[in-house]
């Protein structure tokens, strides 16, 4: 490696882990290592849903000496993490309380105090879907809810936002970030003032969107000196993983679909401004923020969260670890004569047991069916997302990227391609990370640009296809999807 190569650090903060990456660019190529990892998840207190997020910022520190310690010197950090969740500071600047889990039930209770009529005034406000997850139905939850705690709040901060502020003492805010929040005009990616005076919130509580590319601030010296490195500066990036995981997308034309496929499934495409109509709002797309001002018009759709939990509770039951190839051995014993289920049903958004619930949603009883239904009901929920994009946006897409963790799931993306009919392109695995590096490049060396980056990216991951197979009953099966989506009440 060259003595002038850039090496930045990128933390990957998402629901079920917490990875620190180091990347390293010499001018024309991208080599990334992950240099530290460590579970995450909630904590749950008497009912309710926290992140720890002391651990999260003592295992980040943690991360980065280990990064120091291997290569040296660091020329930047950006972090990444999940969207919607966020920190409130009171009058000290000192946080409150833990940040509470989307997974809670003040985002529903927030959405529920909100008349049809105001939710469709706030979706052609900021193009953003009504989704009781986002910080907007959140906040209104907890301040009707927990009201001591709403009442002492003098700042809001998104995780990333509170993590950076942790790290650097300076508040603020980026544009996809933010764009979660459901407060944002993405027309201007700025703040609505009118959304806040509809649902009566302050603004003041929230900060400037700074725009990629620029210093967000610099490690405090206290920590500098607590952890023996020296100071960095932290880069304004994509931070939420949806967004950094789509600037790492292989595409070589402009108009592409991807499937950010996580815990949670992010379906859709890359956008030079936001599109905010009646298809997007029946179809339950929204226009997030993206990369460089551009939009990700997309739809929050389950993901393997369903799959790890049946995954986890199998082996609370039986008393025995299963790998992931363990269940897909299971899903295809089973076969595909299953009867399906809609994996955003709200049956399933936090159930007590996941397979109960499955169980009653598909009528399948035996694990491996459930778990052979499971796989094809989430290959259909992305036909069903894929069919709707091209129907907004009038194109036709013969390929998708399914990017992320998911993307190694070859039997997943066999079912992807042979219900939808499209061709899948499947990596990079670490995409959230490598979009992450790559932004904080495009800081270093203002010579290159997304779609150069793209094509470093597309030369060196080497992505898997995977082709629509004919005798695969495609058509029946997504049929009976639809059939039983039809008497769900969805989240999608």
């Amino acid at each position: 490696m060259k003595k002038d190569c850039i090496q930045c650090v990128g933390f990957d903060c998402g629901n079920s882990s917490i990875r620190t990456v180091v990347g390293r660019y010499d001018g024309s190529t991208i080599e990334m290592e992950l240099v530290h990892k460590e579970p995450n998840g909630a904590v749950t207190v008497n009912g309710v849903h926290y992140w720890d997020i002391l651990n999260i910022f003592t295992i980040m520190q943690t991360g980065l000496c280990k990064a120091v310690e291997k290569y040296g010197h660091i020329d930047s950090v950006g972090i990444t993490t999940w969207g919607i969740d966020f920190g409130l500071l009171g009058s000290s600047g000192h946080l409150l309380n833990n940040p509470f889990c989307y997974r809670n039930e003040f985002g529903l209770k927030g959405l529920e105090s909100v008349d049809e009529g105001t939710r469709q005034r706030l979706f052609e406000l900021t193009g953003i879907q009504n989704h009781p997850m986002n910080s907007l139905y959140q906040l209104v939850g907890i301040r009707d809810l927990v009201p001591e705690y709403y009442s002492c709040a003098k700042d809001l901060l998104l995780v990333p936002d509170l993590l950076t502020y942790m790290f650097t003492g300076e508040k603020g805010t980026e544009s996809t970030i933010a764009s979660t929040s459901q407060l944002l005009d993405m027309r201007t990616q700025d703040y609505s003032q009118e959304v806040f005076d509809l649902m009566g919130l302050d603004r003041t509580m929230f900060h400037p969107v700074i725009p990629h590319g620029q210093v967000r601030g610099m490690m405090l010296p206290s920590i500098a000196e607590k952890l023996h490195i020296p100071s960095v500066p932290f880069i304004s990036v994509p931070s939420h993983d949806t967004a950094s995981a789509v600037v790492s997308v292989p595409a070589t034309t402009d108009q592409f679909v991807f499937i950010s496929s996580g815990t949670w499934s992010l379906i859709g495409t890359e956008l030079p401004g936001p599109i905010i109509d009646s298809k997007v709002f029946e179809h339950s797309f929204a226009n997030e923020g993206g990369a460089l001002g551009s939009i990700t018009l997309l739809k929050n759709s389950a993901g393997m969260h369903i799959i790890k939990n049946v995954k986890d509770e199998m082996s609370i039951a039986l008393g025995k670890s299963f790998s992931w190839d363990d269940l897909l051995d299971l899903a295809e014993h089973a076969g595909f004569s299953v009867s399906l289920y809609d994996p955003n049903s709200t049956k399933l958004f936090n159930p007590d047991k996941i397979i109960d619930a499955i169980q009653a949603l598909s009528g399948e009883s035996e694990i491996s069916r459930v778990l052979a239904s499971s796989y094809i009901s989430l290959a259909c929920s992305y036909r069903e997302a894929i069919d709707s994009l091209e129907e907004i946006t009038g194109s036709v897409f013969e390929q998708v990227h399914i990017i992320g963790g998911g993307s190694r799931n070859g039997y997943l993306n066999q079912l992807a391609a042979n219900i939808s009919g499209k061709v899948i392109v499947a990596g990079p695995e670490e995409a959230t990370s490598l979009g992450v590096i790559a932004m904080q490049i495009l800081h270093h060396d203002p010579s290159q640009s997304l779609a150069s980056i793209r094509r470093m990216i597309s030369e060196s991951c080497n992505p898997k296809m995977y082709f629509p197979e004919k005798e695969f009953p495609s058509e029946a099966l997504y049929a009976q999807y639809l059939t039983k989506k039809d008497g769900e009440d969805s989240l999608s």
